[in-house]
């Protein structure tokens, strides 16, 4: 193809509207394509934050059901968590440095 047939081509009204058009949505438009990518980078991050609090909220209800059924657990998990202990024991805490 030689230059001036390629000039031929744009001489056409139709396509030069194309182009301005073309240009104005990817570069100039408010909704540019920066802006579009931006965009669906959130939203991929956002559906990974919400899957993760998902599997969080999953994780918090086996929990729960455990703590609810579980004595041994519910007992466990008060004494390591809340520092609870029965009427006639003593308990030491020994802290180390990690």
């Amino acid at each position: 193809m030689d230059f001036k047939e390629i000039l031929k081509k744009f001489k056409n009204k139709y396509i030069i509207a194309t182009l301005i058009f073309t240009i104005v949505l990817i570069f100039i438009d408010k909704y540019n394509l920066s802006y579009q990518i931006r965009n669906i980078k959130k939203l991929r991050e956002a559906k990974r934050e919400i899957e993760s609090y998902e599997k969080e909220i999953q994780q918090q209800h086996e929990t729960l059901d455990r703590l609810r059924h579980d004595s041994a657990y519910m007992e466990k998990v008060a004494r390591e968590k809340y520092m609870m202990k029965r009427d006639n024991e003593v308990i030491y805490i020994i802290e180390t440095k990690e």
